[in-house]
């Protein structure tokens, strides 16, 4: 009797532990159709690896190319040559994120693959739990193992009832250790996949950003050629005026402070040294960026921001316009200085919106962008966008530490 009681104990417990499992149904993540041949998948996750190495093994080959161009005296010829190493490079850049994306949507098939067949075995377990507990409700409805017992005619038939009863909690347990495992699995298989997708987005966000460079690189050799008239005396005279042009900059910001700092004393904006961003956009050249077409001519001294043309520009702080210009590097461009020796510009521009001297507050519209190759006010520009300098004591400083995140 003992032994009775002690086997409806156990299966009780097996029964609240089984109904304490919860299993949500699976999630899918890949975004293409589920893969009809594992092992065709699996061998196109390797060409695409294998792929990404022979690319990543010719960037370095252009890279060694680039800093040979590098160390030579500036010219024309020089200049083309490293732009086309550049081009080239920015499309292996392209290449080999493509690559990787391909490689992660079939190892999100794999991922999806392996779900789906947890998902049909967790079912098929489910059942066969359901079948066990079944059978244990129609040993109690036909009668428990204790009545069998007392009313058992032979010790063979008492053996027999206890044994059955034995067997099914037996083949319980198994499937419920089985259907925990089987569980287990599946969520490790999830949370592998989530990770995947979100490492997918971000590929396609560094894809979309690379396009863009791509396109700017592309640009450049044309845009360079028609600024110097494809002469090396031309490209000798675009390099004077560029310096020219910065200097200027330069020495007028920091006579035009005091002047700015008297219109801005009034100013009842909590904080009118803090810079705020004049758009949103994909940011394609940062501040010194090895990768800016024309860094061989001068050093990038901002942020580019692809915008489609005719974007309105905000300004980023409460100033005064010092100047709207056009200038052989940054077109039409409008120059405006903040308290605390801050100036910030805005190159590029299709459109002023603000004259010289103006008072503005942050946010207001400044100018439209521009940027696109033989438009009004372009300057030197490979595309839609707007350049946008920070400077300190008139010199250009890295804009992001200035920038909420």
């Amino acid at each position: 009797m003992n032994a009775t009681m002690n086997i409806r104990r156990i299966v009780r417990q097996t029964v609240l532990a089984l109904l304490a499992v919860s299993i949500a149904p699976a999630q899918l993540f890949a975004l293409a159709e589920m893969p009809t041949d594992p092992t065709a998948i699996a061998q196109e996750i390797q060409n695409r690896k294998a792929q990404i190495e022979t690319i990543n093994n010719q960037l370095g080959e252009y890279k060694k190319k680039i800093a040979e161009y590098g160390k030579k005296s500036a010219s024309l010829m020089n200049d083309i040559a490293l732009l086309e190493n550049q081009t080239a490079m920015a499309e292996l850049d392209v290449a080999s994120t493509q690559a990787e994306i391909d490689t992660s949507n079939l190892e999100l098939q794999q991922i999806n693959g392996k779900i789906s067949e947890a998902d049909k075995k967790l079912e098929r377990q489910k059942q066969l739990l359901g079948n066990l507990i079944f059978s244990l409700h129609k040993q109690d409805a036909e009668g428990g193992a204790l009545e069998l017992m007392l009313g058992a005619k032979t010790f063979d038939q008492v053996f027999k009832a206890v044994a059955d009863l034995e067997s099914v909690n037996g083949d319980l347990r198994k499937t419920l250790s089985a259907t925990h495992v089987t569980r287990e699995g599946l969520q490790e298989d999830m949370s592998t996949a989530s990770s995947k997708l979100e490492d997918l987005q971000t590929l396609e966000q560094k894809l979309k950003k690379q396009a863009l460079v791509l396109e700017n690189q592309k640009g450049a050799k044309e845009v360079l050629a028609a600024e110097t008239e494809d002469t090396e005396a031309g490209y000798r005279q675009l390099i004077n005026e560029l310096r020219q042009e910065q200097q200027a900059i330069t020495t007028r910001i920091n006579e035009l402070q005091n002047k700015a700092d008297e219109a801005l004393a009034q100013s009842d904006d909590p904080n009118p040294s803090a810079i705020t961003w004049p758009l949103r956009g994909i940011i394609t050249t940062l501040f010194h960026d090895p990768t800016y077409p024309f860094r061989y001519l001068f050093e990038h001294p901002g942020l580019d921001i692809a915008t489609p043309q005719g974007s309105p520009v905000e300004a980023a702080a409460p100033g005064v316009v010092a100047w709207t210009r056009t200038g052989s590097q940054y077109g039409n461009y409008i120059m405006i200085i903040h308290e605390n020796g801050l100036a910030t510009l805005y190159a590029h521009l299709s459109k002023f919106m603000v004259v010289q001297d103006q008072v503005v507050s942050r946010g207001d519209i400044i100018g439209l962008s521009g940027g696109r190759p033989g438009s009004k006010g372009a300057g030197l520009s490979t595309g839609p966008h707007l350049h946008f300098e920070v400077r300190k004591g008139g010199i250009p400083v890295d804009p992001m530490p200035f920038l909420p995140r």
